[in-house]
């Protein structure tokens, strides 16, 4: 508050003119000693908490700011705030104290009222004067906030560029020499292998490698120490083009980006996909190929506009497939909206559902209209030409099916409520708006609405058919090598009718299948109608002469039942005539009675199945399967099962691909700065942004906000590889550097979080890491990509990559778990725990034990050394270059192995590798 204020004729505190002279008696105190009064310490953090959202610089109910003592004074609509002459008649206290919940403040939706120590607080504030510091200032504008802002590329001096090989060093280096920090040197040569290996593959380096490093092995390298310079770049390249790295990286994104296998009740689909692990191998192979990170969100988001007839990058769209929800659509909706915003843009948007967002920019409205964008789309299961059913495979993936549906905002968030006086037009937050979202409907190929006119899915229905005749010919085959001696000629006669029957039933539902699918193709096609005509009553005869075929079978099949049931009417066995025994009475006649019936049904029904074959086909028929209402692609060869017939949109709305490219428009001041924050998180133990998912004014800003523009900048300058961002931090001395304290105790008074980053921070292996590290040691390790998810049944056996486990919130891998496997409905950064469980499951699991053996085993082999095994063990599983101390200690462990009851030298070389598993080390990168 200014003197000029103070003096002005005007000024009038609740209601009551006071003396000038005595005002500023009594305010001097305060404004001199205004924390000891605790309005800094206590009054305003309280104010910022609960009312700021509501009376601050986002927004002003009731004309009412309380950002400053000022303001506060001042009042709003209703008058002053504050009454110092009748403090319990303040509006203030009157509100924050309030019985009734409708009058009181804080509103009863944003949480608990002020306790009874709280409003004492302020009581006594207003008793000494309510006034703050003389230069208070008031709440900043929210859209002067800095995650808010373009990103600009900052500027390196011309001396910092010349002395720093690597712009994150010059960056660092400002900050840290403002402070007197001084950088840990660089790790060891080993030490920097292990982290690369685990960082980038997800597995520890080979044998070889290590020799490579630590010139264990003089006869393989015998150049010695003349070792190239530039070891470390070439490592870098090749670990990148590895594909190993798309697995392990894959699974960092899979985290952020909620990857789940399907889950609900039994056989029940209720959230996520059926094989949804299309999504994980599109991810996988996309960062493989270093598609850029926009384009990937692209696909996210809208592929199913953007690339209609390319099955590969529709898979991409098991992002948002994953989100199904089968009972709670509004739900659906709601976490689409929220873990988009939150993913991409790292804004907390789900804030806003049931009210203007308290700490944002972001109105209500701006939620659903942001729904509104979602809410035509829908998900489905196409068919591959690799499999016909659905149930062993399939592709999920989106597509608009409710163009018409509107959005309503509901009233506090109640679906129950939806205030449908106006409809919700999809858009994006104002504040965010660079330019008006372009929504342009999309008109899609017939590929698109007619999946089965993709290639090979109408020819994939052969595939099981096929299987089976070439089941029923090795069948025929077989009988007709070892036909028993104890059957009769005419059981011998009948049993290959009866298989003789199934290969003629295949043939001719192969051939029908055919002409059908032919048939199929040609009504798609621009061919003459008499020549579409012709090829339906192709269809129709060779489908009658299957159903014949399949009478057949059904006779011969009744032929021999009958035989079963009245075997004495065909006379004894030649084994029986051998013998001399007497023919068998071993049929009821309720059995034989049965039986004739079915021969006598089975006789008639080929009988109509011939004169149906024989018979012509009614022009009607043909014109009637040719338009489609018998033989649209789904029915059609789905004959026999009541499948409806699904017809699908012949357009989409548009409305992703407008977020899509918004999103990834390089004005948009949030998705690069998220995505480099998750990659750096990654690579170096913690995120230049602490609050990962909230870049928003209640997020904690970074210290490095340089640092995060630079790299922001630098990967949207680059056609948004990330490879291109991992070589400049990976190759940075901020990643090289060690992770020891020790000699740099003062650096840790001055910055204990290493928010300047003076060392490196050691990271504890994910889960996945973990156990992949392990078989990979052991070399049984399976390198296997892609492909459909390992069950639960199966995981035990299992040798796959960790990242192929079915994964979901009902089916989670108790090994993975253990060491805080990503949870699956959000897992922007995964748990660190530490728990008793994690040491029993290295010390007694299968895994850790039978892998011990083979890991001792392949060592020894290499290096038949009790020394040289020392020392690539220590080497190989935890990254430590064994000393003198280390290798003596080890030796004596070995001698005391030996000497204990059933000891052996690879007994002791087993037990050596378990506690190397063991120890903390193994789980740490360091």
């Amino acid at each position: 508050m200014g003197f000029s204020t103070l003096f002005s004729p005007s000024f009038i505190i609740g209601g009551k003119g006071l003396s000038l002279l005595g005002l500023l008696w009594a305010l001097l105190p305060s404004l001199v000693y205004g924390e000891e009064v605790g309005y800094v310490s206590t009054i305003k953090p309280l104010l910022r908490d609960r009312c700021y959202a509501c009376h601050g610089a986002l927004k002003q109910e009731g004309g009412l700011r309380l950002d400053t003592a000022i303001s506060i004074r001042s009042g709003g609509d209703s008058g002053p705030a504050i009454d110092l002459q009748s403090i319990d008649q303040s509006l203030l206290i009157r509100r924050v104290q309030a019985a009734e919940p409708a009058h009181r403040m804080p509103p009863e939706q944003e949480g608990e009222p002020l306790s009874p120590s709280q409003i004492e607080s302020i009581r006594e504030w207003i008793q000494r004067g309510g006034v703050g510091p003389i230069e208070e200032a008031p709440e900043a504008d929210p859209m002067s906030h800095w995650s808010f802002q373009q990103i600009q590329r900052p500027s390196l001096s011309t001396s910092e560029e010349r002395n720093a090989q690597n712009p994150i060093d010059a960056l660092l280096e400002q900050h840290r020499k403002a402070k007197g920090l001084i950088p840990q040197r660089e790790a060891s040569r080993l030490t920097l292998l292990r982290r690369l290996y685990l960082d980038l593959i997800g597995l520890p380096p080979t044998p070889d490698e290590i020799d490579l490093a630590l010139q264990i092995s003089s006869s393989l390298h015998p150049d010695g120490d003349r070792q190239e310079s530039d070891w470390y770049e070439k490592t870098v390249d090749r670990l990148l083009e590895d594909p190993r790295y798309g697995e392990r990286w894959g699974r960092h994104w899979m985290d952020i980006w909620r990857y789940s296998d399907w889950w609900g009740l039994g056989d029940q689909l209720r959230n996520s996909q059926k094989h949804i692990w299309h999504w994980r191998d599109w991810i996988v192979e996309s960062l493989n190929e270093d598609l850029p990170y926009d384009e990937m969100i692209r696909q996210m988001l809208a592929a199913d506009e953007l690339y209609p007839d390319d099955p590969k990058k529709l898979r991409a769209t098991g992002y948002l497939a994953r989100n199904y929800f089968l009972f709670n659509r509004p739900h659906w909706m709601e976490e689409t909206v929220e873990h988009v915003s939150k993913g991409f843009l790292g804004l907390t948007m789900n804030c806003a559902k049931c009210h203007d967002h308290k700490y944002d920019p972001i109105r209500q409205t701006d939620f659903y209209q942001m729904r509104a964008i979602f809410e035509p789309y829908h998900v489905r299961l196409d068919r591959l030409p690799t499999e016909s059913d659905l149930n062993r495979d399939g592709l999920p993936r989106v597509y608009d099916g409710l163009l018409e549906e509107p959005t309503y905002r509901y009233v506090r968030g109640d679906e129950k409520t939806p205030d449908k006086s106006e409809v919700m037009l999809p858009s994006i937050p104002k504040f965010l708006a660079f330019e008006p979202l372009q929504i342009e409907m999309v008109n899609l190929p017939e590929v698109a609405w007619e999946p089965e006119r993709n290639p090979g899915v109408l020819d994939a229905f052969a595939i099981p058919i096929m299987n089976r005749l070439a089941e029923a010919e090795k069948k025929v085959n077989a009988f007709d090598k070892k036909a028993s001696d104890s059957m009769s000629e005419e059981e011998i006669a009948l049993e290959l009718g009866v298989l003789q029957g199934a290969v003629e039933l295949a043939k001719a539902d192969l051939e029908s299948l055919q002409l059908r699918t032919r048939a199929q193709k040609s009504s798609w096609s621009s061919q003459d109608a008499s020549e579409q005509v012709a090829d339906v009553e192709r269809a129709i005869r060779a489908e009658r002469q299957a159903s014949l075929a399949k009478a057949k079978q059904e006779l011969a099949v009744a032929k021999r039942n009958l035989a079963k049931v009245s075997k004495n009417k065909l006379g004894t066995t030649k084994k029986d005539k051998e013998e001399g025994k007497e023919p068998k009475k071993n049929g009821e006649e309720k059995q034989i009675a049965e039986a004739e019936k079915g021969l006598q049904l089975a006789s008639e029904a080929v009988q109509k199945a011939t004169e149906k074959s024989e018979s012509p086909i009614e022009p009607s028929e043909s014109f009637t399967k040719l338009r489609g209402a018998e033989w649209t692609a789904t029915r059609f060869l789905n004959s026999g099962k009541d499948d409806p017939v699904v017809s699908f949109p012949k357009t989409s709305t548009g409305r992703r691909t407008a977020l899509a490219r918004w999103i990834t428009d390089q004005r948009n001041p949030l998705t690069a700065r998220v995505a480099v924050n998750h990659i750096w998180l990654r690579h170096m133990g913690q995120p230049l942004i602490p609050t990962l998912f909230d870049l928003g004014r209640k997020g904690t800003p970074p210290v490095q906000q340089e640092l995060l523009d630079w790299l922001a900048a630098e990967l949207m300058e680059n056609r948004w590889s990330m490879k291109h961002l991992h070589r400049i931090i990976v190759h940075s001395q901020a990643y090289r550097m060690g992770s020891s304290t020790i000699g740099l105790e003062s650096n840790e008074s001055i910055d204990s979080g290493n928010q300047l980053w003076w060392r490196r921070v050691p990271i504890r292996l994910e889960s996945q890491s973990i156990r992949d590290s392990i078989l990979s040691l052991a070399g049984t390790l399976d390198p296997t990509i892609g492909g459909p998810t390992v069950p639960a049944q199966e995981q035990g056996s299992s040798k796959r990559r960790s990242l192929y486990f079915f994964h979901s919130n009902n089916d989670r891998n108790l090994f993975l778990t253990t060491f805080d496997e990503a949870l699956v409905k959000d897992c922007y950064r995964r748990e660190q725990s530490i728990v008793p469980q994690q040491s029993l499951a290295l010390t007694n699991s299968g895994l850790v034990l039978d892998s011990s053996q083979a890991i001792a085993q392949r060592i020894w082999e290499r290096m038949p050394n009790e020394e040289r095994f020392i020392r690539m063990s220590f080497a190989l599983i935890l990254g430590i270059e064994a000393g003198s101390e280390e290798i003596a200690a080890s030796q004596r462990a070995f001698d005391a192995w030996r000497r204990v009851p059933d000891g052996s030298e690879e007994k002791a070389r087993s037990q050596f590798i378990w506690a190397l598993i063991n120890h903390h080390d193994f789980v740490t990168l360091r």
